[in-house]
């Protein structure tokens, strides 16, 4: 079983890389969506964060309004500090579950906190996606419908990238063209399966 960590700084493109590694075999796991899941009313890491946090995290309906425990919880360290201590190892726990199901699949761990959570030191490779500032705005913006404000408090709250690529193992710059991108994931691709080339 192979566990490939991919993470990057907000709208990177993190999700594109992914893809590009699942059309070439990879299993991905997308801890974005297990953050949601270990939330759904009635579970118990979403008790938790109310009792860390009130009950004024929730939406009418009892589920978890993402977006204004975001706004509240991103303008301050010590509250993402809480949320992380909360949230990080169940999402872990139900990440090496899924891997463990599926051992001779590589697996592609899509997360954004991959260094942040300590996750990376689960993974037996770490890539970095990354992409100009400026890019990753916008996209945002566009992607998920917030402010270029709401986008920096995200951006602030994560290790710097250049710490990121100090500690991955493979970068994708995903700056330019989608081709581009494509021609770095499949030579990484050949590396993690067939080992480095001898040529």
């Amino acid at each position: 079983m192979m566990k490939i960590g991919v993470t990057g700084i907000y709208a990177s493109g993190k999700g594109t890389v992914c893809s590009m590694f699942q059309e070439l075999g990879a299993r991905v796991i997308d801890t974005d969506i297990l953050a949601r899941e270990i939330v759904e009313p009635g579970s118990p890491v979403l008790d938790e964060l109310v009792r860390e946090f009130g009950r004024s995290i929730l939406g009418p309906d009892g589920a978890l309004d993402r977006r204004g425990f975001a706004n509240i919880v991103f303008k301050d360290a010590a509250r993402v500090e809480r949320l992380n201590a909360i949230t990080h190892p169940a999402i872990l726990r139900r990440t090496l579950d899924i891997a463990s199901a599926d051992p001779d699949a590589v697996h592609v761990i899509n997360t954004p906190l991959l260094y942040e959570s300590g996750f990376d030191r689960s993974m037996d490779k770490n890539i970095v996606v990354i992409a100009d500032r400026g890019q990753v705005v916008e996209r945002g913006k566009v992607r998920d419908g917030i402010t270029e404000r709401e986008i920096i408090e995200r951006l602030n709250n994560q290790i710097s990238l250049n710490e990121k690529v100090k500690r991955a193992d493979y970068v994708i710059d995903n700056s330019h063209s989608m081709d581009n991108t494509r021609r770095q994931v499949i030579e990484i691709w050949k590396i993690l399966t067939q080992g480095p080339s001898r040529e």
